[in-house]
C-alpha cells in the first residue's frame, strides 16, 4: 500500500487507513503540523488510494490516475495555493473551487480538492469556504493543509477532521535525505541536525550557503551587544530577505514557501546557549566546531536569561508566521537581544 512509502506519521497513516478500511472517510480534512513532514504527500497518496483504476482504496502509483495525480493533471483533483504574486487565497477561488467540485466526476469516484497553505486563505475567502464546507457536493473530499491552523476560524475547523502531523525524527531525516536525494552521510547527519524534524527544511538547505550563513550569523551574535540601530536594521534586513537558492519541488519539500529561514540559524544559536547554561560543553549539539564561541555567549549568563533569549526569537518567528511585517519584527526582536545585560 502506498500508504507505507510515508515515514515518521504513523499516528495520521493509521487515521486514514482505518477510514478507507471502513468505508467512513469525512468530507473535509485538516492536515496540521510542520512544514516540510509530509502534509502534502500524505494527501496525494490519500488521493492516489481514492482514485486508483488498479488499486480502488489502495492504490498502486503506476496507473495513469495515479501517476496524473503526483503531476496534478488528474481532472477529478483540484489543487488551491495562493496565485502567482499573491499572498492570499481569495474567494474567487474558493467560488471557482466550488463550481469545479459541483460537476460529476470526469472519471467517477470522487472529486477532491487539495487547499495547501490553507492558513492563507483570507477571513472573505474562509467565508466562502465554510459555505462548501456546510452543504459539501455528495462526491467531493477536501484537504486543507496549513502549518498554523490558527489563522483559520473556529467555525471551519469544527467542520473539519484534524489529522495532526508531527515533526520527524533526526534518524528519518538523515535516511531520507541520503536514500531520496543522494546526499553524502556527512552532509545527510549534519543537514539533519538542522531540519527541526522537516525533509522538506533540509532539503531547501544548500550545505555550501548555509555554512557560510551560518558562519555569517555567528559572527554578527557574538557582536550584537550594543550594537548601533544601523547596524541592527542591517542585519535584520538580511535576515528577512529570501535565500539566492531555493530547492526545486518535492513532493514533501514544496509544502509552503521554502523553508530555509536565515531565523533558524538564530534560533539554533540561542538553543545552543542555552543548552551550554543547563548542561555544559556536552549539551552542544549543533555547534561543536564553535565551541568557544557557544561558550563565550554562555558564560555568566543564567539559565533565565538565556529561556529569555530564545523565547524572543521564537515569539518573533511565530508572529512573521502570522503574517506580521517582517521588518519590523526582527529589528524589535534584535534591540531586545542587542540590550546590555
Amino acid at each position: 500500500m502506498l500508504f507505507d512509502n510515508i515515514r515518521g506519521q504513523d499516528s495520521a497513516v493509521a487515521t486514514l487507513r482505518q477510514a478507507l478500511t471502513h468505508n467512513r472517510l469525512g468530507h473535509a480534512y485538516l492536515f496540521t503540523g510542520p512544514i516540510g513532514v509530509g502534509k502534502k504527500r500524505t494527501a496525494l497518496t490519500l488521493s492516489q488510494a481514492l482514485l486508483c483504476g488498479e488499486k480502488p482504496g489502495e492504490g498502486c502509483g503506476v496507473c495513469p490516475p495515479c501517476a496524473s495525480v503526483l503531476v496534478g493533471t488528474h481532472p477529478d483533483l483540484h489543487l488551491v495555493a495562493p496565485l502567482t504574486g499573491k499572498r492570499d487565497i481569495v474567494t474567487d477561488q474558493v467560488r471557482e473551487l466550488q463550481h469545479v467540485l459541483g460537476l460529476r466526476p470526469a472519471r467517477g469516484g470522487k472529486k477532491i480538492a487539495l487547499l495547501e497553505d490553507a492558513h492563507l486563505l483570507n477571513p472573505a475567502a474562509q467565508s466562502a469556504l465554510l459555505k462548501i464546507l456546510e452543504e459539501p457536493p455528495g462526491d467531493a473530499l477536501l484537504i486543507l493543509l496549513t502549518a498554523n491552523s490558527a489563522t483559520l476560524s473556529r467555525p471551519l475547523l469544527s467542520r473539519c477532521q484534524q489529522v495532526r502531523f508531527a515533526t520527524l525524527p533526526v534518524a528519518i531525516v538523515e535516511d531520507l535525505l541520503a536514500r531520496e536525494h543522494g546526499k553524502d552521510p556527512a552532509t545527510a547527519h549534519s543537514l539533519a541536525l538542522y531540519s527541526r524534524g522537516s525533509i522538506g527544511r533540509a532539503v531547501a538547505l544548500d550545505p555550501q550557503l548555509f555554512t557560510e550563513e551560518r558562519q555569517y550569523v555567528v559572527k554578527e551574535l557574538r557582536q550584537l551587544e550594543g550594537a548601533s540601530f544601523t547596524t541592527l536594521s542591517r542585519l535584520a534586513e538580511w535576515l528577512v530577505a529570501d535565500r539566492v537558492k531555493k530547492s526545486a519541488a518535492s513532493d514533501q519539500a514544496v509544502e509552503g514557501r521554502p523553508t530555509g529561514e536565515r531565523l533558524e540559524i538564530v534560533l539554533s544559536w540561542y538553543e545552543e546557549v542555552l543548552r551550554f547554561v543547563l548542561l555544559g560543553q556536552e549539551g552542544v549539539v549543533r555547534y561543536q566546531d564553535c565551541l568557544s564561541a557557544v561558550a563565550e555567549a554562555a558564560a555568566g549568563r543564567t539559565a533565565t536569561e538565556a529561556l529569555r533569549q530564545l523565547t524572543l526569537v521564537y515569539d518573533t518567528m511565530q508572529a512573521l508566521g502570522r503574517n506580521a511585517n517582517r521588518q519590523l519584527a526582527v529589528e524589535d526582536l534584535l534591540i531586545q537581544l542587542a540590550a546590555p545585560r
